[in-house]
């Protein structure tokens, strides 16, 4: 039985083939969240059929098109997209090519109408048909923009506004007229989004400098990525974190440490244009309003990195008869957790993924 739907294809592109593996695995959790974005502003109403790398596969059984409607979903992902990249520039805290090169990436749309059929595997019903064919067929095309929305003949009105951008395209099945709207006129409407605030507690408690033998991305890598975490810090039971995000600036995660829950933020502060930095704040730590822990990395060398590890505190009333204390336990807890980072380094380890 074959019933009208509209098919729709919101695309993602713009990462080239990274050689990293930092960036492959980093690019992967970008896409995958700005895929989980766009299905969560599906205001449409419109059914996922697949997720198909970069792109999502929607279609929404319908005997009557509303072009507008159609329209309206398009700007709502489109500035939904674009506003999560402009946040994440302001967010990020590595320099991998894919969270540096992520602000690049651009958004298209193909949207087709037509007759469709349903398969079943496994008890799930799939899309099928000659019009699913189409529509992944034109997601290649002469459209010479990078960000636009497409829209095949079955949508366009019979009487054709003068000022569309119109093309005829041929494929296997033979040729097929579109219309395309650029979209990137629509970027200004996003809001502005604020640079995170660089504030560094006022007391100093701690400054020791470490130099590791390995490159500092793959250091950086390991101190940041939560997945390595607990390879090298200890006294810390369990870790509880988002694992399908980057981490980020304003990122939260708990540490179990003694049966009680310690809550921590990823931060970054400003430093030299030839050095990374890594941070996390709480203010869970007694007699003080808050303390941040600083990493900051400088490649001295090839296949060198120095380590610089700063701790900074703002006290409580009186807390601060406690610095010295204080500065004695981090001066502790620090050095050990180093010197594990180092052997975990020099053990041969590294963050290379399994590329499947």
């Amino acid at each position: 039985m074959t019933q009208n739907a509209i098919l729709f294809i919101p695309d993602i592109s713009g990462f080239t083939e990274f050689v990293h593996n930092t960036d492959i695995y980093h690019s992967r959790h970008i896409i995958s969240e700005l895929l989980e974005l766009l299905i969560d502003h599906n205001n449409m109403g419109l059914e996922l059929a697949e997720i198909e790398g970069d792109a999502l596969f929607l279609y929404k059984l319908e005997d009557q098109v509303d072009l507008n409607k159609i329209r309206e979903q398009v700007k709502d992902m489109y500035l939904a997209f674009h506003k999560h990249l402009k946040r994440y520039e302001f967010q990020r805290i590595c320099n991998c090519g894919a969270c540096s090169s992520a602000y690049n990436l651009s958004l298209k749309f193909i949207v087709h109408y037509g007759e469709i059929e349903f398969i079943t595997i496994k008890d799930i019903k799939k899309p099928y048909g000659s019009n699913v064919i189409k529509v992944h067929r034109l997601l290649k095309n002469k459209v010479p923009l990078e960000e636009y929305a497409m829209f095949t003949e079955t949508l366009i009105p019979e009487t054709l506004d003068a000022s569309l951008n119109m093309l005829t395209e041929t494929y296997d099945f033979g040729n097929i007229k579109i219309s395309y709207e650029p979209l990137e006129h629509l970027k200004s409407l996003l809001p502005v989004i604020k640079p995170i605030p660089d504030d560094v507690p006022k007391h100093k408690l701690f400054d020791s400098t470490e130099t590791i033998q390995t490159p500092i991305l793959e250091l950086y890598e390991v101190i940041s990525n939560f997945d390595y975490r607990l390879l090298w810090v200890k006294g810390v039971d369990r870790l509880e974190y988002e694992k399908n995000k980057v981490n980020r600036s304003g990122l939260k995660h708990q540490c179990l440490i003694n049966k009680k829950h310690v809550e921590q933020t990823t931060i970054k502060k400003k430093v030299a244009s030839n050095q990374l930095v890594y941070g996390e704040a709480t203010r869970e730590i007694p007699f003080t309003k808050r303390v941040h822990v600083y990493y900051v990395l400088e490649e001295i060398k090839n296949g060198y990195t120095k380590l610089n590890i700063e701790v900074f505190a703002d006290f409580k009333p009186l807390g601060v008869l406690m610095r010295p204390i204080m500065k004695k336990n981090f001066q502790k807890i620090i050095s050990e957790n180093i010197k594990e980072l180092i052997l975990l380094i020099d053990s041969g380890f590294t963050t290379e993924q399994p590329n499947n």
